[in-house]
């Protein structure tokens, strides 16, 4: 009875660290679900499989087969990948299983066939209806306990099977729901690390990019980017609506003005709060006259916008200066395009300059 209870132990301890090792490629996607890209099933399937195959090295062998707790990666995969994870896993399992034959002693993988059918095949029709919870862990558990219950009863004498399944029940659901909420604070705890770093890199007002990731952007820009151009639009006469209004009111301005940018933008264009009443859109791969178009489509477009805060609704002007990709360091693109949205508001503002 010890061998069988420090065998499975070996099983959750190996099942665990697998686990957490094969987490890390999924902490910066979405969320896995069956309706998931195929990719990510696949890599699901083939990453589940493997843990299995290794859960099996370390089996413990009676009477011709092997006792594992494969039934716990099998399950997780079709909970969160749906039935291509599942089969992939299983088709990987046994596969290997079919090349530790030996003697022509089939009656170990032919129960490792049964098994994986028996186990498979009903908790993937499941898996269409019930969504992905503890709950729907549980019913993936139960129907596992009674496939490999019954292929333990058909291979081992009664003396052996009561110890190796009361062993094997409490394992398998311990394991399980283990494994699952493993699985889920690994999940809460990348979220949160992404979400902290999404603040750091977010201004906390307008709720677009910071000085930070602009920075971090325009760094990359010329490995990134063959041609790009930066972009520079600053409000005029702003210190007057902060005098006249109040600093509400001109936090107001500032949070619609930076929604307006996004819109007027591209999704491949990034838009930041460069400082103050400043913002920066950089533009990577794109054309000169992109840089004017998208220049004067913003300038014009604020022009004529109501912009409503808590004063009523105020209209502003906007000067912009930008600086397209001359062969050039992005140090001197944004200097160019700070000279020349300098000279748009010596000019008279309410303009834009392109830096020659």
């Amino acid at each position: 009875m010890l061998t069988i209870i420090n065998s499975f132990f070996l099983n959750l301890c190996i099942l665990f660290t697998l686990f957490t090792i094969s987490f890390l490629p999924f902490r910066n996607r979405p969320r896995l679900t069956p309706k998931s890209p195929l990719k990510g099933r696949i890599l699901l399937g083939v990453q589940t499989g493997v843990v299995a195959l290794i859960l099996l090295a370390n089996a413990l062998p009676l009477e011709g087969i092997l006792i594992d707790l494969r039934s716990i990666p099998i399950s997780l995969a079709v909970l969160f990948g749906g039935w291509v994870s599942g089969t992939v896993a299983a088709v990987i399992f046994l596969t290997a299983r079919f090349l530790m034959v030996t003697d022509g002693a089939y009656i170990g993988f032919y129960l490792a066939v049964l098994t994986m059918i028996g186990l498979v095949l009903p908790i993937s029709l499941l898996r269409l209806k019930l969504d992905n919870t503890r709950n729907t862990l549980l019913i993936f558990t139960t129907i596992s306990v009674a496939v490999f219950g019954a292929a333990i009863y058909y291979a081992l004498p009664l003396q052996l099977f009561y110890p190796v399944i009361f062993a094997y029940v409490v394992m398998a659901y311990g394991g399980a729901y283990a494994a699952y909420r493993l699985l889920q604070e690994l999940r809460r705890h990348f979220e949160n690390v992404q979400h902290q770093q999404q603040l750091a890199r977010t201004d906390a007002l307008t709720g677009i990019a910071n000085r930070r990731l602009l920075n971090e952007a325009m760094a990359n820009l010329n490995v990134e980017a063959k041609e790009y151009a930066l972009i520079l639009v600053d409000i005029d006469h702003f210190k007057r609506v902060n005098d006249t209004y109040g600093h509400d009111v001109g936090d107001d301005v500032l949070r619609e003005l930076g929604m307006l940018l996004v819109a007027e933008s591209e999704e491949r264009h990034l838009v930041g709060r460069f400082g103050g009443e400043e913002f920066l859109i950089i533009m990577p791969n794109a054309k000169k006259a992109e840089v004017s178009c998208l220049a004067e489509s913003i300038r014009e477009k604020v022009s004529t916008f109501p912009f409503e805060t808590s004063a009523g609704t105020l209209h502003i002007t906007v000067s912009l200066g930008a600086c397209h990709l001359n062969d050039i360091e992005v140090d001197s693109v944004l200097k160019h395009a700070d000279e020349a949205l300098y000279h748009a508001k010596e000019s008279g503002r309410n303009r834009f300059i392109l830096a020659s």
